[in-house]
């Protein structure tokens, strides 16, 4: 079948009306370095002093974020021809002689360690938070979730490990590439460098729950972890200060939104794909919008952090107020309100 496609070039080369989608595509890590260089300075220099151990979990988010989205965007840089299972890589992998599965499996592994540093953030908060009221009942829901944490890093694990069977698909491609050019007549499948699988073989079936479980379980974690931390804030309201009270769910209603973030732009492209692959749901991006999607869920949680920050709203509001005298209008205080608790200190993280 193979000796019967004369042009590799056409069909191997990302198509015309998507050449400049990808070409943003690959050189947003650079365009949006500047978010992330303001996100490290705020945490380094503008972080409460007794917050180091979330600092250094932030920032080991961070790294995770980046090194997601430089992988996905320049390393891999993949073209996903759906309701095909598989992608064609255009990134700097494409020179290296490495298993076609390879890419694939280092950016799950990075979208991994994102997910699982969130959970982390989340169960520090809540031990910090039960260690202001040291209770029985405080006691029973801290082991309850260590033990919940155990589980999930026991299925990270085995998640990691069954993706490793993707590595077998790319023998078996002179066999299933008839096949899937014969259900979807789509010619990219002739393309040498792309690799495609039977979307009901072991390695994609295995690799597809694996995912879902271990994202049922940090999910279960993030939300008990934000629930029992708001519940033991409200139960110690009477020994904490009105202050403090505030700081800790004001941070805490922070990082919830974070984590919808990652779980909205994370896990909305992988239902999006499963459903597609399995119903037969056509896209003709490219999959250029489900990879810039996945590889920017840090950058979105990152503009997150850094619009609540207390230095960043008041650094807005500075400008804006320079601005409107420049234009001979009256300053005001109010242009991006604050809180008291934001105006008074440093941010809690």
């Amino acid at each position: 079948m193979f000796e019967n496609v004369s042009n590799y070039d056409q069909i191997c080369n990302i198509p015309q009306y998507l050449e400049i989608g990808f070409k943003i595509f690959q050189v947003s890590s650079f365009i949006v370095s500047p978010i992330y260089s303001i996100a490290i300075y705020l945490l380094v220099y503008h972080s409460g002093i007794h917050a180091k151990r979330i600092r250094i979990i932030y920032l080991r988010n961070l790294a995770l974020n980046v090194l997601s989205m430089v992988t996905i965007s320049i390393i891999l840089c993949p073209i996903f021809h759906l309701p095909m299972i598989g992608y064609q890589s255009n990134g700097l992998i494409r020179f290296i002689p490495f298993n076609m599965a390879f890419p694939a499996i280092l950016t799950v592994y990075c979208l991994l360690g994102v997910v699982i540093s969130i959970m982390d953030l989340f169960h520090y908060r809540l031990k910090a938070i039960s260690s202001m009221n040291i209770s029985h009942r405080n006691a029973q829901i801290r082991r309850f979730l260590q033990r919940l944490v155990y589980l999930t890093y026991f299925v990270l694990v085995f998640t990691a490990i069954s993706y490793l069977g993707l590595l077998t698909v790319q023998s078996s491609q002179p066999s299933i590439k008839p096949m899937i050019y014969e259900k979807y007549h789509m010619s990219e499948v002739w393309c040498p460098k792309f690799i495609v699988s039977d979307p009901y073989s072991w390695p994609i079936i295995l690799a597809i729950c694996t995912t879902f479980i271990f994202i049922v379980c940090v999910s279960s974690v993030v939300l008990l972890c934000g629930a029992f931390t708001l519940v033991i804030l409200l139960a110690s309201r009477k020994d904490l200060s009105e202050y403090t009270l505030k700081v800790q769910k004001r941070f805490t209603s922070i990082l919830i939104v974070q984590a919808a973030v990652h779980v909205v732009f994370i896990l909305g492209p992988i239902i999006t794909i499963v459903v597609s692959v399995y119903f037969d749901v056509y896209f003709n991006d490219g999959g250029l919008i489900f990879f810039f999607v996945e590889a920017h869920q840090g950058t979105a949680s990152t503009f997150v952090f850094i619009f609540t920050h207390s230095v960043a709203k008041k650094s807005f509001n500075y400008v804006s107020n320079r601005v409107r005298r420049l234009f001979g209008l009256q300053a005001s205080n109010s242009i991006w309100s604050m809180s008291k608790v934001e105006s008074r200190s440093k941010s809690v993280v």
